[in-house]
């Protein structure tokens, strides 16, 4: 009978190896010998190779030290294999896997056939889903391929592996040197190399008996590589799971594990890259952006899509499609659409024709179902707008070069605009973060992990949106320095603190606002609410202009309501402006507006899935109201913080009635902003269909994150306003400036901000 070895040496077996070498196509090693390279003369060096072994002179090439990025901050360390190696290495590992396979538990599914990270989330979701597991704890072993130790893992093998020579060859392959690309040696002492074909198998045969362990005393176990879950009833049994764990890998392994997390199973966990919950997988908002940014970077690149972006997409449909929600993949083909007729409006010129683009598309991958089954309609919609683009072009020919440099400006001020806008917010959303400073500005840290550290020059707000977040006071020190405010919001979207520098107390207007004259008190008053309802009037508009075809329920509602607005606005302009009652009036004028609005905002959204009657603000259990109020808290701290850094009190209202202790002129200021900062928002987000869910009367995590994005890239979109492109927030800052200036009479007449429709 053969031996392993022998099996090893024979030439269908390293022929066998290297197909799979060939179908991966991947960098070669020290030598700088390419897949491509030994196919050109394979019969002589498969048998040259096969000599090698036999005769025991086989003797592989140091690793190439690589590093790759592996996130914003770390980088992955990479050992690249010669291919010959490569091929020694495949031999090897397809003689002894399956007797590992035999050997391994179902609670492991990194690195191993049939297994895989759709099969360990599709697991993880199962058991969340047990009405038994209430807690979960997320585990992951620091450094994990670098520190597993030699002595340990060969000592092991020989249990497994009998064939003495397989087994020094493994060795061999394991404690071989790396080298950088100067050259340079260092030796080997402990781990395995990430990149080596046997890594992945030799680190999941070195958590064998981990696995054993844990399943030992639960079976809601799931490990992927070096991450890993453990599901438990109480929180009390998972705190003593991870003790039971950490003690094992630290006395037994030798293995040092990263802080861990322990958490309900009903706010779900980030596990392989998605966000598990009890009822369903989404991904968090960080993910959604580096997925769109993936999408974003397709180009056109020597007359082709560039094969890293194509591979980008790809990667994204092999990780994902299997994975997450049908109505989440369509938004990412919409991106994936609107990003290929970009490119045929961008460099349409850069294709050799409609036979070529054809090719071209049908690499292209579709994310969702539906989409997947029309690729051809939307392959045709594309090759139709890539021949009307350049019948386009060839009639009116080359674009004159001022014209052209305007729309280049014009791209190249809308990208900066759009990456000051990401650096000016920072939302913090994960329980357990902590908030610092370091040489570059804030940085956030997770469990030890870094996943906010960028330069903050352009920081202007940061935002807190859950419990359990610490801040250290330096990081407090530089904010205030910086005129930074810092919100506080609980889970239902209340905000109860909020850490702004002492500028914003400077009581100078105080006393100008508190003894206002009569008629000026109502002149602010009159026009703050005549913004009010203009701008719900031209919200109207906005959303009427997709509905306006005759016969139609939402627009027939639509004008109805648009009517009586208008009428209480004349109202509005009407009122006496000496009446001690005044804002009494001007309140029973809004109200019947208000009435109006929200009917047809209810008409606007009957067809949408969401059961929403009428205004509700405290207590409010039902999606839109529970949205619309915790946007509307996002809203205030932002006027709040305006109001004070215009030295005004935030307590003296001039349209709201009195109410001790409680910010009434915020509340009236804020009504110019409601309509297009949150309900514009809102609206949007139902009708587009984004996954949003109430859990137990609350927005859920992911809704909650979501919306806050959108309505924080509303509040960083620029518009023109007084004959200025400025962000929407500084306009808030702005319109609080200019009813100080009206307090102080340096303004005849305080002009409220409108929005275009």
């Amino acid at each position: 009978m053969n031996t392993q070895f022998q099996r090893l040496c024979a030439v269908n077996t390293l022929f066998e190896a290297w197909k799979v070498v060939k179908s991966k196509n991947s960098a070669g090693g020290i030598d700088g010998f390419s897949v491509a390279m030994f196919d050109e003369n394979l019969k002589v060096y498969l048998s040259q190779l096969q000599e090698d072994l036999r005769n025991g002179s086989w003797n592989p090439n140091p690793y190439l030290r690589v590093e790759i990025p592996k996130d914003e901050n770390e980088k992955r360390k990479l050992g690249l294999l010669s291919v010959k190696d490569k091929i020694v290495q495949q031999a090897i590992k397809m003689l002894v896997e399956p007797i590992f396979e035999r050997m391994f538990l179902v609670n492991s599914y990194g690195y191993r056939p049939d297994k895989g990270h759709y099969k360990a989330i599709k697991r993880s979701s199962h058991e969340m889903q047990l009405r038994k597991n209430a807690w979960i704890a997320q585990l992951d072993i620091d450094n994990y391929f670098d520190t597993i130790n030699h002595d340990l893992l060969f000592s092991r093998l020989k249990s497994v592996i009998k064939d003495a020579e397989i087994l020094r060859l493994i060795e061999l392959s394991v404690k071989m040197g790396v080298v950088s690309q100067k050259m340079k040696w260092n030796d080997v002492k402990a781990g395995v190399p990430q990149g080596a074909v046997l890594s992945p198998i030799l680190a999941n045969f070195y958590l064998h008996p981990f696995d054993q362990f844990v399943t030992s005393k639960t079976k809601s176990y799931i490990r992927y590589a070096d991450d890993f879950i453990i599901i438990a009833d109480t929180k009390e049994l998972a705190s003593d799971l991870v003790k039971r764990s950490t003690d094992f890998l630290e006395k037994r392994l030798r293995l040092k594990l990263n802080e861990p997390f322990i958490g309900e199973v009903k706010n779900g966990i980030e596990f392989l890259g998605v966000v598990v919950k009890h009822h369903g997988i989404s991904v968090s908002p960080e993910k959604e952006k580096k997925l769109h940014d993936r999408i974003q970077s397709l180009e056109i690149h020597n007359g082709t899509f560039s094969s890293k972006s194509l591979d980008g997409l790809l990667g994204i449909d092999r990780y994902y499609s299997r994975l997450l929600p049908q109505n989440y993949l369509k938004t990412l083909d919409e991106a994936l659409i609107q990003k290929v007729n970009s490119l045929i409006e961008q460099a349409h010129y850069a294709i050799s024709g409609r036979k070529v683009f054809s090719a071209m598309l049908w690499k292209l991958p579709f994310f969702s179902s539906e989409n997947q089954l029309n690729r051809k309609t939307h392959i045709n919609a594309w090759l139709e707008y890539y021949s009307e683009v350049k019948r386009r072009a060839d009639v009116s020919g080359k674009e004159d070069d001022k014209k052209k440099n305007q729309k280049l400006i014009r791209q190249k001020k809308a990208e900066y605009q759009r990456r000051e806008s990401e650096n000016s917010e920072l939302i913090v959303s994960s329980y357990g973060s902590f908030i610092g400073k370091n040489n570059r500005g804030i940085s956030v840290k997770l469990k030890g992990k870094s996943v906010f550290e960028k330069t903050t020059s352009a920081l202007e707000h940061i935002t807190v949106t859950t419990s359990g977040v610490s801040i250290s006071n330096n990081a407090i020190f530089y904010c205030m320095e910086r005129k930074i405010p810092i919100d506080f919001f609980d889970m239902s979207g209340r905000l109860y603190a909020s850490v702004l520098s002492p500028v914003f107390i400077d009581q100078s207007v105080w006393h100008q606002q508190a003894t206002m004259p009569l008629e000026r008190k109502a002149l602010l008053a009159s026009s703050i609410i005549q913004g009010k309802l203009r701008n719900q009037l031209n919200l109207m508009k906005y959303f009427h202009k997709y509905h306006a075809r005759e016969g139609n329920v939402v627009v027939d509602s639509c004008e109805k309501a648009m009517e009586l607005i208008q009428e209480c606005i004349e109202k509005v302009k009407q009122s006496d402006l000496q009446n001690p009652d005044y804002a009494e009036v001007l309140r029973s004028h809004e109200s019947v507006a208000a009435v109006a609005y929200w009917s047809y905002v209810r008409e606007l959204l009957h067809d949408d899935d969401v059961e929403f009657e009428a205004r509700v603000r405290k207590g409010a259990t039902d999606l839109m109201n529970s949205l619309l109020n915790y946007g509307y808290a996002i809203l205030y701290a932002r006027i709040w913080q305006a109001v004070l850094a215009a030295k005004l009190n935030p307590s003296v209202a001039v349209f709201h009635a009195y109410q001790p202790g409680k910010p009434t002129f915020v509340y009236d200021l804020v009504e110019i902003f409601r309509s297009q900062a949150v309900d514009r928002i809102v609206i949007g987000l139902i009708q587009k269909k984004e996954p949003l869910k109430l859990e137990k009367g609350l927005l859920d995590e992911d809704t909650k994150r979501r919306l806050i994005q959108n309505i924080l890239e509303r509040l960083n979109r620029y518009e023109k306003f007084r004959g200025e492109e400025m962000k929407f927030s500084k306009i808030i800052k702005l319109q609080a400036k200019e009813v100080a200036e009206f307090i102080m009479d340096r303004k005849a007449s305080f002009k409220p901000y409108l929005a275009k429709w």
